[in-house]
């Protein structure tokens, strides 16, 4: 539950910061504005013929400026916006509200300024000057307490404001990269399945046609027979795989149909195909099989799949034994099966047993495999739930 609420709460945070942010357009704009009403307030009220425009449009064209070339060039801005009111108050002591300007450019550095090391000298600079000159009333009449306190403020306004953005970044660059992984591992997944899916049904048509072959010319009926098996299964894997490769498609695309998962209640008919193809297993089913979550169903049968597509690519003519037991706690899965009784001449790629493993450790499992007494062993452990990762 606290994963939504985070990513919702980042993806306010973000909107909200492309529309407040110290760099967006509008609030360069109002503070322009601001400025320039502060500095026509600060030339009405002067008692010093000094404090003119000529004075005072440095500031109110750098902050101008700053606003209308998307806060690309912000140092003028700075420069005058920190100066400018403590000369102009230096001269004019009536001249007081322009001290706005300071804590509005303030803000702006705390908020937006990439060179942190450099930030914190010219503000304490700056606020450390105010406080001098009014300790010893180079400005007269002037609440420099009052200033100190709303620079230190609007310091560490701007300071929680950057903090603010940077978090949000982060965040977005960890959507991003849970994004990524997630894609990644979805991959893995259709990879597997693709892998398992291609590997039994050719095995098993490839199986029916040699049987079809062998019998072609003393039993027309049998190699019949055969064949429309093999057909069969190759339509049925061929609309396993399309399902499968239709994830792969494009959010904008047609959703594919989604077929029901296997899972240990579909073991027998497995194994019928495996029977009908010629190959000789044995399967031991005990316990309550709907007990176990449909994923890790998914993930036993295709262990037991993919163990005997092994055993008949590269074990010819080998018996093998299927268990699986399933317990208060656990499915335990033993594949096992005798020595081929012709030399294999496939080698194998060594995904076969990389898919298995990965699908066991998928749902929380472990998988070995090797040989045993001449022939080969696969046994696998899942639990019953796939405890959510953290």
């Amino acid at each position: 539950m606290t994963g939504p609420f985070v990513w919702r709460t980042v993806g306010t945070m973000r909107v909200l910061g492309q529309q407040i942010s110290p760099d967006s357009t509008i609030v360069r704009l109002i503070a322009a504005a601001v400025i320039t009403i502060l500095a026509i307030v600060a030339f009405l009220s002067r008692s010093e013929d000094v404090v003119s425009w000529v004075f005072l449009s440095p500031t109110v064209a750098a902050a101008w400026w700053w606003a209308c070339t998307d806060g690309r060039v912000a140092a003028p801005m700075q420069l005058f916006g920190i100066v400018f009111p403590v000369v102009l108050n230096l001269i004019e002591s009536s001249a007081e509200v322009s001290m706005f300007i300071s804590v509005i450019v303030t803000v702006q550095m705390a908020a937006s300024v990439r060179n942190r090391t450099l930030l914190p000298p010219v503000l304490g600079l700056h606020i450390f000057l105010v406080a001098l000159f009014g300790i010893t009333d180079a400005i007269n009449d002037f609440a420099w307490q009052n200033w100190v306190f709303g620079l230190a403020f609007a310091w560490g306004a701007g300071e929680l404001v950057w903090r603010l953005t940077e978090t949000v970044d982060e965040l977005e660059e960890t959507r991003a990269m849970v994004a990524d992984q997630a894609a990644i591992q979805e991959r893995r997944r259709i990879a597997r399945d693709v892998h398992d899916l291609v590997g039994h049904s050719l095995t098993v048509v490839m199986l029916h046609v040699a049987g079809a072959r062998h019998v072609l010319h003393d039993d027309p009926d049998e190699a019949e027979r055969a064949l429309a098996q093999a057909e069969d299964s190759a339509r049925q894997s061929l609309a396993e795989i399309r399902r499968t490769v239709g994830l792969l498609r494009d959010e904008g695309d047609v959703t594919p149909e989604i077929l029901p998962s296997a899972g240990l209640m579909d073991l027998p008919n497995l194994i019928d195909e495996f029977l009908l193809a010629g190959r000789d297993v044995d399967l031991d089913l005990r316990g309550p099989i709907a007990l176990p979550e449909p994923a890790v169903g998914v993930a036993a049968y295709r262990i037991v799949q993919e163990a005997l597509t092994n055993v008949s690519r590269h074990a010819p003519g080998a018996s093998a034994t299927v268990t699986v037991v399933v317990d208060d706690v656990s499915c335990e899965i033993v594949v096992r099966n005798t020595p081929g009784l012709v030399p294999s001449e496939s080698l194998g790629s060594g995904f076969g047993l990389v898919s298995m493993r990965e699908r066991a450790r998928s749902v929380g499992g472990s998988l070995l495999a090797g040989p045993a007494d001449g022939g080969w062993l696969v046994e696998a452990s899942l639990p019953l739930r796939v405890e959510a990762r953290r």
